[in-house]
């Protein structure tokens, strides 16, 4: 594994993948609203939303830890700075996870403008993940969080530039 790894959003349906992440003895860092809280030393507290706790928080990870090899990001919008600011300081590979709408039929440049964050930067290789959906007997619903973090955890270990959990078509079956 990778010297640094660093979480964005890692306390809710990622934080049984910060705790495998966190035991295969890298370095690791996480930046959340309760980061802290939850995994003590290794959190920074911000909110992605207030670009300056963020880039403050992603500072110090950075003079703690070193550089980011691998950074796995969970922003619930792109139209914010941070986004940009941690692929800013990439210098491996960002896994973006990404919710179903970015697969909607109605928009296919979403993955594209997604991809946007890391444009020009050379030393950020973007991975994206998209969380789609399950169907069985003619019912679906959403992925249980242990269905994205192991998927998730599984596009890390295959470095697909782009791996799709669950489904996502048909669009009509989305719950």
């Amino acid at each position: 594994m990778p010297a640094h790894i660093l979480v964005v959003g890692g306390t809710g349906m990622l934080s049984e993948l910060v705790e495998a992440l966190a035991s295969d003895g890298g370095r690791l860092s996480l930046l959340s609203r309760r980061a802290s809280q939850a995994f003590g030393e290794s959190g920074f507290d911000c909110d992605y939303h207030d670009q300056q706790a963020f880039a403050a928080a992603l500072t110090a990870a950075v003079e703690r830890s070193g550089p980011v090899d691998l950074a796995i990001a969970w922003f619930h919008t792109l139209k914010i700075a941070a986004p940009r600011l941690l692929a800013e300081q990439v210098q491996g590979r960002l896994f973006q996870v990404l919710g179903s709408a970015t697969a909607d039929p109605a928009h296919p440049d979403r993955l594209e403008r997604a991809a946007a964050v890391a444009a020009d930067l050379a030393d950020c290789r973007l991975r994206q993940v998209v969380l789609g959906f399950k169907v069985a007997d003619g019912a679906s619903r959403w992925l249980t969080n242990a269905e994205i973090w192991r998927g998730v955890l599984d596009a890390v270990v295959s470095d697909r530039p782009l791996t799709i959990i669950g489904q996502v078509e048909p669009w009509s079956a989305r719950p």
